[in-house]
């Protein structure tokens, strides 16, 4: 075929911030009611805080109604034809668009944000809307349903299971544990062993970090260069705490996390300090738990989504975390990604590269990582991928 597939591993929905009453469970409207209002105002301050005000605003001019496909199929689909995406793996919402979950369910899911009870209303929200949603094109949304798993585990299982049975695609934990256990701790077993027997693969996204004081100078710098070390956070609880070696069919998706920079440096790390030098052997054995190296489990169990890979003529960071490890994802309806320029950024980021890995990349290896339908999904590449020869016209360049 002369197009490739592309399975974006970063796209982004949600409803209009009202909209989700009628997705939540009565007994919590009266909490939805009153915290609605608060919950817009509290946004638009935080985009100010963010300094992204006038940005933002900016942004929605130019791109006009495609920031509707979040929540408007008909408008999604478009977009999708338009940047050659066959399908994506969809997250939550947060401040950018202005249509999150209730209650601190967003793509941050930070557990100081709200009570337990009440973000989990909103996750349940947002799933029983996103099943729907994803029902009406099920070859091109492939849904994550969210799971604030650090309150409950009984209530985790319960919702893995609902998103089994309806059509999710994976499932969505929150990053920043907080004061609650993180997932090195062997409660967690039967969940591991949920999702593997399921093969839903767990996601991790940026955004949560623990709070800073807004008012402060230099806090969005702060930000900038820890958010990444939260959102991976997991990756070193769950690889030391020996999770992959009882469970090596569990995959794990790290997205938007500068993975391009990141995760080479940290692959290193966790074998430098799995190796026990001289200057941490007083901490003791603290490797028992594995059987094979840290980087082994990563090549095996972890997948990075590199949303909006960098312009910049070097690739050799993409072959430092392996070719087969990284799904690359539009970012979509967000600013920082590649719609609606998306081709153009393939090419700057991928141009050159030999076929077969652009195609990995691209889409192999989300095929390879989630249960969907194959044939579905190259017959819609068929049809609306980006040509092969634009990658080659780039390289001859």
């Amino acid at each position: 075929m002369d197009r490739y597939l592309v399975i974006s591993s970063d796209g982004h929905v949600g409803l209009p911030p009202e909209q989700y009453r009628t997705y939540l469970e009565s007994r919590y409207h009266a909490a939805f009611d009153e915290a609605l209002a608060k919950e817009i105002k509290a946004r638009e301050e935080r985009e100010k805080l963010f300094l992204i005000d006038d940005f933002n605003t900016m942004w929605r001019a130019k791109v006009g109604d495609g920031l509707e496909g979040a929540w408007d199929g008909t408008i999604r689909n478009r977009v999708l034809d338009a940047d050659g995406v066959a399908a994506e793996v969809l997250f939550p919402d947060g401040i950018t668009e202005r249509n999150a979950p209730p209650f601190g369910a967003d793509v941050g899911l930070n557990p100081a944000a709200s009570t337990p009870e009440l973000q989990w209303a909103g996750a349940r929200a947002h799933n029983r809307w996103l099943a729907e949603f994803c029902a009406e094109d099920p070859h091109r949304r492939l849904g994550l349903a969210v799971i604030p798993a650090v309150f409950d585990l009984d209530e985790t299982i319960k919702e893995i299971h609902w998103a089994k049975k309806n059509g999710m695609k994976g499932v969505f934990f929150p990053a920043v544990t907080d004061k609650y256990d993180m997932y090195n701790h062997t409660k967690y077993y039967p969940v591991w062993e949920l999702l593997q027997d399921y093969k839903l693969p767990l996601h991790f996204h940026s955004g949560a970090t623990p709070g800073y004081d807004m008012t402060q100078p230099g806090w969005i710098g702060t930000y900038l260069c820890e958010f990444a070390f939260w959102m991976t956070r997991p990756l070193w609880s769950m690889t030391f705490g020996g999770v992959f070696e009882e469970y090596p069919d569990l995959k794990v998706m790290f997205t938007e996390a500068g993975g391009e920079f990141w995760f080479p440096w940290m692959i290193e790390l966790m074998d430098i300090r799995a190796s026990v030098k001289h200057t941490s052997g007083k901490l003791g054995d603290y490797n028992a738990n594995m059987s094979m190296k840290p980087s082994a489990y990563f090549k095996r169990n972890i997948y990075v989504g590199c949303s909006a890979l960098p312009d910049e003529e070097t690739t050799e960071s993409y072959y430092k975390i392996g070719i087969d490890r990284i799904l690359w994802g539009t970012d979509y309806p967000h600013p920082e990604g590649t719609w609606p320029s998306t081709l153009e950024k393939m090419i700057l980021s991928l141009g050159g590269l030999p076929e077969s890995d652009i195609q990995q990349m691209l889409g192999g290896n989300a095929l390879q990582a989630y249960d969907v339908d194959a044939d579905a999904m190259w017959d819609i590449a068929s049809r609306i991928g980006p040509r092969k020869e634009s990658f080659i016209r780039q390289a001859a360049e």
